[in-house]
């Protein structure tokens, strides 16, 4: 387990299901757009598509999180509300700490760690929602996609979700005086204290509040706005607990999925595209749409072997038609590091406890007003800051620093953890086994010719160790006192649990046309050599981005709706 995870109005929620929510089977006998996967990308862009008054399939594989959506899982002081586990910010936390109250809510088919409900990872994780730099569009997206194109796609997603650093109603923030320690010795250090969202292309020795997607007190994001705009349209269909098995197609041409029942109301059969100009375009994230692309004879010649190989290998297209992409290449995801400094005079709040037993009054107080303890996630996550550092070979590389604090053993302690972000060379691989789980056969950490992205990281720990040191009543406890920046990066197992479970980049976009090795999609979100087929997720996002990058993938999504739509 991480480190960093040990510590300890009226509502939106009531909006009621449309008509064509929840409906099964899906009630058309073909689609123009099947869409596979309702979390970041997906949503947005059913919206986005469903706009045009074409019909849209949503398939999501898990069932209904947020209450809005007829979701149930929650702790008994909850019930009677319009709210289950996933609309409370403050129990987050949990979710990392109950494996058996938590079985079905990430996806037991990766190795590595994904949101299987609706909404995806915006679920289920910690709802911080950063404006992008345009850096992150002009160094890791191809052209017609930097950061002029994309700036009214971003603008649009920061108008549908405003961002927030004061989640409780009542506009206060909880157990802060970590935060206030940091900020001022950061601030002393010559860091600048702004507000990240207002100044998205400060990214160098600047420290922010935490901003998130959450809305009235609740988490809100995709799932209370993208998708309700959705399904008022009588043209737009959610499908929950169905799970793509794999593409129908003809040679080339995709001409459906074919669909397994995951859970209660599922469906299991065939689901058609409209002939000639239906579309299939995968949303189920970086593990989800390689699976899917794996299992229907797309992608590298090794993968595809290991599927023919497998009890599904009957079921798998005929082998004259499998189409070698670079599927699962070119994988990507932030490094952490943990420093944590020992402080007796730290607040600390039981935010796992408080999943069944919270404290009575702050229950109803969240309960009443949304606001109070239980308003914010655990943590508390406050603040954030940024440093620029470079490895040796001119490439800048940006270090997000999260700042959160709480109960450690017998005593309180501050944790600082460092993710390496844009800029960082190596990459990984994934990779489908006999029983159709997806590994990370390849970590994308450190392993970068001359080792430039390691230089980078130590420089930024070097940096800020000794800050820790500054923090008034506190003691260095990792790394132990007088073990240098670089032994501490030398002393790092790198192994997945080193993950920010930021994953992206495994079905590279690439610029089209002649050529096109090493990528997948085109700038249409186009999968290469097929017809019919697109992917719009993060496995288009050809690196981290500098910061948490759900922002990101909301606004791809955007955009790539109006490409789809331009080809009718």
């Amino acid at each position: 387990m991480k480190l960093s995870r040990l510590f300890i109005v009226a509502s939106i929620s009531s909006i009621r299901f449309a008509h064509n929510v929840l409906a099964s089977p899906p009630s058309n006998s073909t689609w123009d757009y099947i869409i596979v996967g309702a979390g970041a990308a997906g949503i947005p862009l059913a919206d986005g598509l469903s706009e045009s008054g074409k019909s849209v399939l949503l398939l999501e594989r898990g069932f209904a999180s947020s209450h809005r959506w007829g979701g149930q899982l929650r702790p008994s002081w909850l019930d009677g509300s319009n709210l289950t586990r996933f609309d409370v910010p403050g129990l987050y936390g949990y979710i990392w700490t109950n494996n058996t109250e938590n079985s079905g809510i990430l996806c037991s088919d990766y190795e590595a760690t994904a949101g299987c409900v609706l909404g995806g990872g915006t679920a289920v994780n910690a709802g911080l929602w950063w404006k992008p730099p345009h850096d992150d569009w002009d160094l890791v997206f191809p052209p017609g996609w930097h950061s002029a194109d994309m700036a009214p796609y971003v603008e649009k997603a920061f108008r549908r979700i405003p961002w927030t650093d004061t989640p409780s109603t009542d506009g206060k923030r909880y157990f802060q005086n970590a935060a206030t320690k940091v900020t001022n010795v950061l601030t002393t250090a010559g860091y600048t204290a702004l507000s990240a969202n207002d100044h998205p292309n400060a990214k160098s020795s600047v420290v922010s509040n935490s901003e998130y997607l959450f809305l009235h007190g609740e988490r809100g994001g995709i799932m209370a706005t993208y998708l309700v705009s959705a399904a008022e349209r009588k043209n737009f269909q959610l499908q929950m607990n169905t799970t793509v098995a794999r593409l129908v197609r003809k040679g080339d041409t995709v001409t459906g999925v074919e669909v397994e029942a995951s859970g209660v109301g599922g469906y299991s059969g065939t689901i058609a595209v409209t002939p000639n100009t239906g579309r299939v375009i995968l949303s189920a994230g970086v593990f989800g749409t390689a699976k899917i692309l794996f299992r229907s004879g797309i992608g590298p010649k090794d993968q595809l072997e290991i599927v023919k190989a497998s009890p599904e290998g009957p079921n798998m297209i005929d082998e004259k038609d499998w189409i070698d992409l670079p599927v699962g290449y070119n994988l990507d995801d932030n490094p952490n590091a943990f420093l944590v400094a020992l402080d007796p005079t730290i607040e600390a709040y039981d935010y796992i406890g408080a999943y069944n037993t919270p404290i009575a009054a702050d229950a109803a107080e969240y309960l009443a007003n949304r606001s109070g303890p239980l308003a914010q996630v655990e943590g508390p996550i406050n603040p954030i800051f940024w440093d620029t550092v470079t490895g040796g070979d001119n490439i800048t590389r940006e270090v997000q620093w999260s700042v959160n604090s709480g109960a450690l053993s017998n005593t309180t302690a501050i944790a600082f953890t460092a993710s390496l972000g844009r800029g960082k060379t190596a990459r990984g691989r994934l990779t489908i086994t006999p029983n159709l789980t997806i590994n990370v056969s390849t970590l994308p950490y450190f392993n970068d010719p001359g080792a430039h992205d390691a230089t980078a990281f130590t420089a930024a720990i070097a940096k800020v160790l000794p800050l820790l040191q500054q923090l008034p009543n506190a003691t260095l406890y990792q790394p132990a006192p007088g073990v240098s920046a670089a032994d501490f990066v030398k002393s790092l197992t790198i192994d997945i649990s080193m993950s920010a479970s930021h994953w992206v980049g495994s079905t590279k976009m690439g610029p089209g046309g002649a050529g096109g090795e090493g990528w997948v999609v085109d700038t249409e979100t186009r999968v290469r050599g097929v017809r019919g087929l697109h992917v719009v997720d993060a496995g288009i996002v050809n690196g981290v981005p500098t910061s948490n990058p759900q922002s990101v993938f909301v606004v791809v999504a955007q955009r790539a709706a109006v490409e789809i739509l331009k080809l009718g």
